[in-house]
């Protein structure tokens, strides 16, 4: 069978940096079957020159960035973007894919529908509950959102209940995060008595809050270490003592991140408790733990009962679950779990099935292989 030539277009690319970019990276980049061409997804890479294509971008870093966001959507949802992209190839298993996060996906649809190509979008995330836009303009962009989705040729869906709160669809499919290929190795090599690490990488920006409150009561215990790798916005004095103590670091991809990772008795999931935050919980599935389920090591999870990832550890008993938002309640599970070898060892086993069956990078490219072939 002829390979698959997958159109890219997208705010999030398929690289190595975020975890949404990461899971296309794996899909996309370097597989048998796939030909990948990126084309650009933002006005300020399409339209170059104007003095507005550019301040658009640095706005949104600024205290004006809602109305920067309401702009950017106004421009990439009226303007026709797609025009000046570059022709699709003459090849006949052509597919437009996109991610809904950011304004590229408008793009994309209207390039696959200007070209007569199958649209594929991934919904990782509820984009409306998170885009920097006003509230007039978010209850357009919730209605766009979900239309796009009915629109698609075939939707793919981060967890259950993404899809279940999309709605129905023709081919909409769950198609879970997709880990490395190659095992976390063990690179801890200290005795029985020493204290429990526990391991956190991932998203420190939204999760600022909680994070602090739970790095400034763990810094004080004795048998627990929780270290952290990521960009937090914690109070400077809490950042220099963290660093100091070597429990917070950059993330710097590499043979020493391996080696840091491979280094933990278990690896730490968080999710918002914030009320504001549940769709988002709902519907999300941490990409971390499909991605620590490789150390075959016990995963805490620290998430509401509603949360997908709770929802997925009751239903396998993979995972152990601390579904208060007390960050003490949190830190008690680990001390228990630290003294419970055999609840260790169970743990680390079912996440090692969980890496070989629904985890499978394998079996997941193979579902999202099928899931592209279902639309040419």
């Amino acid at each position: 069978m002829d390979d698959i030539n997958v159109i890219a277009i997208s705010s999030v690319r398929p690289e190595k940096s975020t975890a949404a970019a990461v899971t296309l990276h794996r899909h996309l980049v370097n597989r048998h079957g796939i030909r990948l061409q990126i084309l650009p997804a933002e006005h300020h890479e399409i339209v170059h020159g104007p003095f507005y294509s550019k301040i658009i971008p640095r706005l949104m870093r600024t205290p004006a960035r809602r109305w920067a966001g309401d702009v950017d959507y106004l421009m990439h949802t009226t303007l026709p973007l797609e025009k000046h992209l570059a022709a699709p190839p003459a090849r006949a298993r052509t597919v437009v894919l996109t991610l809904a996060y950011g304004s590229g996906c408008w793009v994309a649809q209207r390039y696959a529908k200007r070209h007569g190509l199958p649209l594929v979008v991934r919904f990782d995330d509820w984009w409306p509950d998170i885009a920097w836009v006003h509230t007039l303009l978010r209850k357009q962009l919730e209605r766009r959102f979900l239309e796009l989705y009915r629109s698609a040729d075939l939707s793919l869906g981060i967890s259950e209940g993404m899809l279940n709160a999309l709605g129905p669809h023709r081919n909409a499919r769950v198609i879970l995060p997709i880990p490395d290929a190659e095992p976390i190795r063990s690179s801890n090599c200290n005795g029985a008595a020493r204290e429990f690490r526990v391991g956190y990488t991932g998203n420190m920006f939204d999760y600022s809050d909680m994070l602090a409150e739970l790095a400034q009561l763990a810094v004080k215990q004795t048998d627990i270490r929780i270290e952290f790798r990521g960009r937090p916005r914690w109070p400077q004095a809490l950042m220099h003592e963290m660093r100091d103590r070597h429990l917070l670091h950059n993330f710097e991809p590499g043979p020493g991140f391996d080696h840091w990772l491979g280094s933990f008795d278990a690896y730490l999931v968080v999710m918002f408790f914030d009320a504001a935050q549940r769709r988002r919980t709902e519907t999300c599935f941490a990409t971390k733990l499909v991605d620590y389920s490789r150390a075959s090591r016990p995963v805490v999870i620290w998430a509401p009962e509603s949360s997908a990832v709770v929802q997925w550890a009751r239903k396998s008993e993979a995972a152990l679950c601390v579904t208060d938002p007390d960050a003490r309640m949190l830190l008690a599970a680990l001390a228990d779990l630290k003294r419970d070898r055999a609840l260790q060892q169970e743990l680390g086993a079912r996440m090692r099935r969980a890496y070989e069956t629904e985890f499978s990078p394998v079996g997941l490219q193979q579902q999202f292989m099928e899931a592209l072939n279902s639309v040419i």
